[in-house]
């Protein structure tokens, strides 16, 4: 059993990153919106089409949380493959797939060998990167399983049709759903299984799109900024969704997850993907987890 502890001091929001200069054995690939630094000779295949059409995807959704993703470009390293990227500068979880880093506006990322992975891998730290930094101007952090489950909620989206988050979510076992007044308070560290942690991130994207449906964004927005404010999320709730209370919003959710029910008795398989993580507790980006104990 591998356990977790998260680090960090909100004094200390900005403090890692990348160096400002790349190295120089990296290769540059402009695009309208971003830097693509790459290892290898050459890049992988229509990267700077795929992250342009990604990019339109997530300022349609998250610019409302990072205005200046509109006229600021984002870096972003791809190494050449896992191994590379695992001994890489950015010193990278084993677990991980991606890193970002709001105070330096850079995504890391591995190229999987596959254009579909390495798209959703972006779309989730991207996603992390522009979250984050709208958290960061308060110096504040985002609640975990708000973080986490926008990130994958992204990365979802980044899948053309239904992606993989939203059919597993069509077949979540309902003895797996915690009850939320236990779900928003625990933290993914806490988790002794891959697959307890695989559920945890399910239910969390489960949980954000709830809030996050299309006509619903607005309020997504203010209850954010309320949370980066310091309210806590019961109130907040209450003034962006009139949700009473944890019991009251476990009961809405839920009656809204009847809609992504299927039939069947498929499960959530125990080797399902993230596009962020290898089902390990997941860095929250620019800080770290320290394995106290094996």
């Amino acid at each position: 059993m591998i356990l977790f502890i998260l680090l960090f001091s909100v004094l200390n929001l900005s403090a890692a990153g990348p160096p400002e200069a790349p190295p120089a054995a990296w290769h540059l690939k402009a695009s309208p919106h971003f830097k693509i630094y790459h290892e290898s000779d050459w890049s992988p295949d229509s990267i700077s089409l795929e992250l342009e059409r990604l990019y339109g995807r997530l300022r349609f959704t998250v610019s409302m949380f990072a205005p200046w993703m509109v006229s600021e470009k984002t870096r972003i390293y791809i190494y050449r493959d896992q191994d590379s990227y695992l001994k890489g500068e950015f010193n990278p979880p084993k677990w991980s797939k991606g890193l970002a880093y709001f105070a330096t506006k850079t995504v890391v990322v591995y190229d999987p060998g596959d254009i579909v992975k390495l798209r959703a891998v972006a779309a989730h730290e991207l996603s992390h990167l522009y979250f984050e930094s709208y958290y960061g101007e308060y110096l504040a952090y985002p609640p975990q399983w708000l973080n986490e489950g926008l990130a994958v909620l992204m990365e979802d989206m980044s899948y053309p049709g239904e992606g993989p988050w939203t059919q597993a979510l069509k077949y979540f076992p309902a003895e797996k759903i915690l009850p939320l007044d236990g779900f928003l308070k625990l933290s993914v560290d806490r988790l002794d299984s891959a697959e307890e942690v695989g559920y945890w991130y399910l239910e969390a994207f489960g949980v954000v799109s709830y809030l996050f449906q299309p006509r619903k964004r607005l309020q997504f927005k203010n209850l954010c900024q309320l949370l980066r404010k310091g309210e806590k999320l019961e109130p907040a709730l209450w003034k962006m969704y009139r949700i009473k209370n944890f019991p009251d919003f476990d009961r809405s959710w839920r009656d809204w997850l009847r809609v992504y029910e299927a039939g069947g008795k498929q499960s959530f398989a125990g080797d399902f993907s993230s596009a962020g993580f290898n089902f390990k507790p997941a860095q929250l980006s620019s800080f770290t987890f320290t394995n106290f104990r094996r």
